[in-house]
């Protein structure tokens, strides 16, 4: 009885927290002017054609094309890559594959500055993919750790074969590095401590190692308990422990303040649609605005980052790739945000911690990738039935982590984290950066830099490379 009292008064304050949220939301954003105000005609004509740059299945966009493929299990994925997978010039090249994953509230477009970088395109061939529900690609219809994670894993071995890394009984040909941002992030290190063996390297960038979340909940939340005890213990003596309680749940504190939009994500589905597309988009066209940090953020740029996060219009849906392949038939492309309840069903159904139930299609799979009999993995030391610190990155990461990020507190996401790192694996700190580092000017520079390492072999300390494009780079953390 007790622990159903306990569910339904925290669900009640998820609740109300939640709500809470949006509707502070919606006062700021009627308090800035922008939850009445409508785009002008420059505007739309500027999401126009944005929309035509970025979703248009017949034009490039800098160097890329698009592409789709049809998983074995039905599933149809959006991408563009600067090579026609399964091309016997792709099959045939020494090149390494690098694979971008985005996320929320983008596509495969937040990583448009990196991906057409001519280095990266002339060493590498380069994917950016659109995760289920997202831009181009079909919608999942729940968002569980087992279907994104199996579909996800599906698509990776998939363009490994495409792009000629595992052939017959030769695996690992070429080198595979998997750039991930935000919720890609959060997908990514679930890939890196459940399926190492899907990349050579993980160049992670500001998304929470949950497992590492989690522990560091949980420290804080004993700790305080202990203080509050003894305050309780000694009323007469109790300020001195009270306020150290209070200072030990600071960081939980302001994480919980930065975190009021996962609340609001949990409300009926009719509320997180309003609060992620009401008020003209003033919610999308804030977070856009600041994902550029301190750079300038032209109407360009506007109409770029919108474009990117509604995904193809009406216009786009009658286009085709040189193949004939167009859009899947499944998104209301009338909609301006056609996947918006998709976006949120990442937060809802449990995506970042829940078990991932893998098929036995998928267990052979990584079995086969990871050397057959030969599980463990000479690059990072770990191997697929590796177990290590519970959730504990079992393939060579980079973690990237813009120090001025305003949704996640380093505190809560970064203490601890060298406990959760195999051998050859860094954490590093931009110091001027915020949370959108596919985005920020000096960081998706230094991104650049730490593929280009990983597609070069890794020659040289990744510190001091940095330190040439971004000098007041730190690395934190080396396993």
């Amino acid at each position: 009885m007790g622990n159903i009292i306990t569910k339904a008064i925290t669900g009640l304050l998820a609740f109300s927290y939640g709500l809470f949220t949006m509707f502070l939301y919606g006062y700021l954003a009627i308090r800035k002017g922008t939850f009445f105000k409508k785009r002008t005609e420059r505007q739309d004509l500027g999401l126009q054609l944005a929309r035509d740059r970025l979703w248009n299945l017949s034009k490039d966009y800098a160097g890329l094309s698009h592409y789709f493929l049809t998983l074995q299990s039905g599933f149809k994925f959006h991408f563009l890559s600067n090579a026609a997978p399964g091309s016997p010039s792709v099959l045939a090249s020494d090149k390494p594959l690098v694979i971008f994953i985005h996320g929320f509230p983008d596509s495969w477009a937040i990583w448009r500055h990196i991906a057409s970088s001519p280095s990266l395109q002339n060493s590498a061939n380069l994917v950016a993919i659109d995760l289920p529900g997202y831009g181009g690609t079909e919608s999942l219809e729940k968002y569980t750790a087992t279907a994104v994670l199996e579909t996800l894993t599906e698509l990776i071995i998939t363009l490994r074969t495409k792009y000629g890394i595992d052939e017959g009984t030769q695996t690992n040909k070429k080198r595979v590095i998997i750039v991930a941002h935000d919720w890609g992030c959060v997908l990514s290190m679930r890939l890196a401590a459940e399926a190492p063996s899907l990349a050579h390297r993980f160049i992670l960038s500001n998304g929470p190692l949950m497992s590492l979340v989690q522990s560091n909940v949980r420290r804080i939340l004993a700790s305080a308990s202990k203080m509050f005890k003894t305050a309780l213990g000694a009323p007469l003596s109790s300020r001195t422990p009270l306020l150290q309680a209070l200072r030990t749940l600071g960081p939980l504190l302001r994480q919980l303040k930065m975190s009021g939009y996962v609340f609001a994500m949990q409300l009926p589905p009719p509320l997180p649609t309003y609060f992620l597309t009401g008020g003209n988009y003033s919610l999308m066209a804030g977070i856009h605005k600041g994902s550029h940090g301190r750079g300038e953020f032209t109407p360009s740029d506007e109409g770029t980052s919108m474009a990117s996060s509604m995904g193809p219009s009406l216009a786009e849906s009658k286009t085709q790739t040189a193949t004939g392949e167009s859009y899947p038939t499944t998104i209301k492309y009338t909609h301006d945000f056609a996947n918006v309840m998709n976006m949120a069903g990442y937060y809802r159904d449990g995506a970042a911690v829940a078990r991932w139930r893998k098929s036995a299609e998928t267990v052979a799979n990584l079995h086969s990738i990871a050397g057959g009999s030969e599980l463990r993995r000479t690059n990072s030391g770990a191997g697929l039935l590796d177990e290590g610190t519970p959730g504990a990155l079992q393939a060579s990461s980079t973690v990237f982590w813009g120090k001025q990020d305003i949704a996640l507190s380093p505190q809560i996401c970064l203490d601890g984290m060298a406990d959760y790192l195999v051998a050859n694996s860094q954490v590093v700190m931009l110091t001027e950066s915020g949370h959108f580092t596919p985005i920020e000017q000096e960081s998706r520079v230094a991104l650049v830099k730490a593929v280009e390492w990983a597609i070069h072999g890794e020659k040289g300390d990744i510190g001091a490379v940095l330190q040439e494009c971004y000098p007041s780079a730190k690395v934190l953390a080396r396993r």
